[in-house]
């Protein structure tokens, strides 16, 4: 196959796939919040350093939804500003969530950031797309469009 015809047929794939996504019908929005029941983060961090959280997930309306963990590991840290990078699992009735995110803070202030859905078990088995995670004190806001 010559360069050309590579690129070409690389390129049409690329199209293809990405025409398949335009109007995909089978984007699910969920939101749930968690309570932290459990974390492990020290105070002050240093690069490379891990901490684990667990939390109970809520619906908007209040009812109990399932708990979730996360693996965080700072790759920035001083007194002012932490970079970590985070592998979560939201455990639902149905099946779980797997999320990966980098989030950085400064001091207290609540701060929102870009998740992406890496996959899942049960209804979520094939779950991906992306959402949002909103750290706000003891609780953390997931706003996730899953796409199956």
């Amino acid at each position: 196959m010559t360069a050309g015809a590579l690129t070409a047929a690389v390129t049409l794939s690329l199209t293809a796939t990405a025409t398949a996504d335009v109007g995909d019908e089978d984007v699910v929005r969920v939101k749930f919040t968690g309570i932290t029941a459990i974390d492990t983060q020290e105070r002050w961090l240093d690069p490379g350093d891990s901490w684990v959280s667990y939390l109970t997930l809520y619906t908007p309306k209040k009812k109990f939804a399932g708990d979730a963990s996360s693996r965080c590991t700072a790759v920035e840290a001083n007194g002012k500003r932490l970079t970590a990078q985070c592998t979560r699992v939201l455990r639902l009735k149905d099946g779980e969530i797997t999320l990966h995110d980098m989030i950085t803070r400064e001091g207290g202030k609540p701060v929102t950031a870009k998740t992406a859905i890496a996959g899942g078990t049960g209804i979520y088995n094939d779950a991906e797309g992306e959402g949002y995670i909103t750290l706000e004190g003891g609780r953390v806001h997931f706003d996730l469009y899953i796409d199956d």
